[in-house]
């Protein structure tokens, strides 16, 4: 059976439509028909089942008990046709006290299955409400009836027990309704027509005991078709699953919900008891026994809501300091426990010591086998150095993420710390049994030492192994790295360089200095790099090694890259324009990982390209092998949308890297750079020859474009020559020059040629690379 989501919803507001129909039609019939109206929209709730059951897998025995509240009413009428007297009223009462309790376990078991079972709590205020409504019940329906002759016991108990078999069902509705998260349509219903059941068996239970007039009894017929209607239409509306959705971490129903409902049936027979007045003796027992049972089971329901309260608050104060995946103390309970230990053993020539454990590259476990791998991991981990911590005297925590930290008070010296150090660093050498299957997980550790005799705060000592640990994973991770005074130092320069980055551009502290490509062949300038230089408000002019890191790190390489290319092509359209260089010069900028790593990264050059008005062909990016560590997938689909417009890709410092055949193979380059490394070793080693030929050669083979860094000498570009290198720049051919000297050092440049020695070199067709040893 295969019902849409629309003709779920269509199904549902027909039941609620037919009930208006049925309501009206009700009250402009007579007795017969009426019965014969009210029994068709009572029989109305089964097919409700029957979908409830096939399409939201509602259980046979939910549809078996609302057969029964459907037929209910038929019932009645065949008991009042079969029977006369007051024997047929009794049998009809009965009728509805077992369709009442039917519709009470139904609903029980709705709310058992939306907010995960009835509670102690559940269960008490349903017996406060149950008893406060016998209490009413009693005053206002058992006592009149008993002192009527027509009345039976069986009538007399029949009509008491209305009160409080329906009250529970306030309860029920509003566990239902607020119970489990926010209220849909189909829990609204549900609970919209469990309160039209209540109010009108309220009325029926007030017109027997009190001779309400017929209009009570039609003002009830009506509730209950209502009240059928809207409960099927609960149960065949698309979000009726949610019925069934057991939400463990739900909220509970609070105010004005169940407390308010708690709250009234505590009111009402309170106000009874005070403005009526006991009609016989019997009369007062009852209401003294009833007052004394509601007293004790409100006294008993303070007692459980004290007992949760203390329950919750002590979870609360545990989750404060526990870590909730782990289950060891977090940061801040580690911190507090260091602070009394530091403060008892300073004196005692003990150094306590911290030790912060970070995983080296746990994204890529999260990212590849998913959280619930990383989270497996993270357990067996904090589980294997907690016994590790433990058999040395040491309390182990978990700050976050993927930190973990270890509080040793025992060492004496700073050997002491390092050997436990290693003693829970050697915990990484084997395997995690995860669900994800065996994992081997590196870490780097940070070590932070008290000194001795001189106490230190807790905090200080966090963040001097979070110094250390960042050090450690600054030379290769894997590793265990001791705190000294100087990491602090370069830590304050760092955040002193990060901070004076920041508008350092807008403050025109940046500029680019030159070095001039050449063509091997005849020594004429073919292109130009772009080196970026900072220049301080002092004066002082900073070196791209001590800041473009900061900058990575920071995203601030991404704002100064962008500079970088459009000043460069700027700069070059301008000395295209003077005559300064030939109009073939290209310009060579370098990218980082960082930039490459943003999708927006080819607006970024394209716009440059037309603010400058610069063919794409003259714009050089030069990447580096570190774009395969990072993302390579990502860098390759940036770069070819980038050689899409006519950009061409360098790689930089060729050879240094374990990736570079692989990035030849999977990143659009066009040209080699061969890293100074082995040019300046050519007159000396072979190897450096060797590999030199050999990557002249593979450009050739590939149609690449070939250019030597760091040629310093005449030897170097005698060999390069012969090689068969088509470029080269270094110190030989010029330094890195400002903007100002550009006309000058392209016009020396441009006579290089007549120099004698240099015009020898580009004369020389073959040589013997092992006679020269210097230049």
């Amino acid at each position: 059976m295969d019902l849409g989501r629309r003709r779920l919803t269509v199904m549902a507001r027909l039941y609620l439509v037919a009930a208006v129909v049925m309501s009206v039609l009700f009250l402009l019939s007579g007795p017969a028909e009426r019965t014969s109206i009210a029994a068709a929209m009572m029989l109305s709730v089964v097919p409700a089942g029957f979908v409830a059951r096939r399409i939201h897998g509602f259980p046979r025995l939910f549809s078996v008990g609302l057969a029964i509240v459907g037929s209910s009413y038929v019932l009645e009428a065949l008991a009042a046709d079969a029977i006369s007297g007051s024997s047929a009223q009794d049998v009809a009462d009965s009728i509805d006290l077992l369709a009442t309790l039917v519709i009470i376990g139904l609903a029980a078991y709705l709310v058992r299955r939306r907010s995960g079972g009835l509670t102690l709590g559940d269960l008490l205020d349903g017996l406060i409400i149950g008893s406060g409504a016998w209490l009413v019940s009693w005053i206002l329906l058992v006592q009149p009836l008993i002192e009527r002759a027509d009345r039976t016991v069986v009538s007399v108990v029949l009509n008491g027990m209305y009160l409080p078999t329906a009250m529970p069902l306030i309860v029920l509705a509003a566990v239902i309704l607020f119970g489990g998260g926010r209220p849909r349509p189909a829990t609204v219903a549900i609970s919209v027509g469990l309160m039209c059941n209540v109010v009108g068996d309220v009325l029926y239970a007030l017109d027997d005991a009190r001779d309400l007039g017929a209009w009570s009894y039609t003002a009830a017929d009506v509730l209950y078709i209502f009240s059928v209607a809207s409960c099927a239409a609960g149960l065949v509306h698309p979000t009726a699953p949610t019925l069934m959705g057991h939400r463990p971490h739900s909220r509970r129903v609070t105010l004005p919900g169940r407390l308010s409902a708690v709250v009234v049936s505590q009111i009402i027979p309170l106000g009874l008891l005070t403005l009526i007045t006991a009609a016989t003796p019997v009369d007062r027992i009852v209401r003294t026994a009833s007052a004394f049972v509601i007293m004790g089971l409100v006294g008993v329901r303070l007692y459980t809501a004290t007992r949760a309260q203390v329950r919750a608050q002590e979870h609360l104060a545990r989750a404060a300091r526990t870590d909730e995946l782990t289950d060891l103390p977090n940061k801040r309970s580690l911190l507090e426990t260091a602070a009394d230990s530091i403060d008892d053993l300073w004196e005692s020539g003990h150094r306590p010591s911290l030790y912060l454990f970070d995983l080296d590259r746990f994204k890529n476990i999260n990212d590849s086998l998913g959280h619930d791998v990383g989270d497996d991991l993270l357990v067996h981990i904090a589980c294997r150095l907690d016994a590790a911590a433990t058999s040395i005297g040491a309390t182990a925590s978990r700050p976050s993420g993927d930190e973990f930290l270890v509080f040793d008070p025992t060492p004496t010296d700073e050997i002491q710390a390092m050997q436990h150090a290693s003693a829970l660093f050697s915990i990484f050498r084997e395997a995690f049994e995860t669900c994800g299957g065996d994992l081997v997980v590196t870490a780097s550790c940070g070590v932070s030492t008290m000194a001795a005799g001189q106490p230190t705060d807790a905090a200080e000592l966090f963040r001097r192994a979070d110094i250390a640990l960042y050090r450690s994973k600054a030379t290769g991770r894997d590793r265990i790295v001791a705190f000294d005074a100087s990491m602090s130092e370069r830590v304050t320069e760092r955040l002193e360089i990060e901070h004076a980055l920041r508008g350092a551009i807008d403050r025109r502290e940046m500029h680019l200095f030159h070095q001039p490509i050449i063509n091997v062949a005849d020594g004429s300038v073919s292109g130009l790099e772009a080196l970026i230089r900072w220049r301080r408000p002092d004066g002082a002019m900073v070196q791209p090694i001590d800041f473009i890191g900061v900058a990575e790190e920071t995203g601030q390489i991404e704002e100064i890259g962008a500079w970088a290319i459009l000043e460069a092509l700027t700069q070059l359209r301008g000395w295209i324009d003077d005559g300064v260089v030939s109009p073939d010069t290209t310009m060579s900028v370098n990218v980082s990982p960082r930039q490459l790593a943003d999708h927006q990264f080819g607006s970024v050059v394209r716009e440059a390209l037309r603010r400058s008005g610069m063919p794409a062909r003259l714009l050089w990016l030069e990447v580096t092998e570190s774009v395969m560590a990072a993302n390579a997938e990502l860098a390759r689909v940036v770069l070819e949308q980038i050689q899409a417009t006519g950009v061409r890709i360098a790689l930089d410092d060729f050879g240094t890297g374990y990736s570079s055949l692989a990035l030849l193979q999977r990143l659009p380059i066009q040209r080699i750079k061969i890293d100074q490394a082995f040019v300046g070793a050519l007159a000396e080693s072979e190897n450096d020859r060797t590999l030199v030929r050999t990557v002249v050669g593979l450009g050739a083979s590939m149609g690449v474009d070939i250019v030597a860094e760091g040629v310093e000498n005449v030897v170097q570009l005698r060999m390069l020559r012969q090689f068969g290198c088509a470029k080269a720049q270094g110190f030989l051919i010029s330094r890195p020059i400002p903007p100002e000297a550009m006309r000058s050092t392209i016009a020396a440049l441009d006579g290089l040629s007549d120099w004698p020695e240099f015009a020898n070199v580009l004369g020389e067709s073959s040589l013997d690379p092992t006679t020269h040893n210097g230049d």
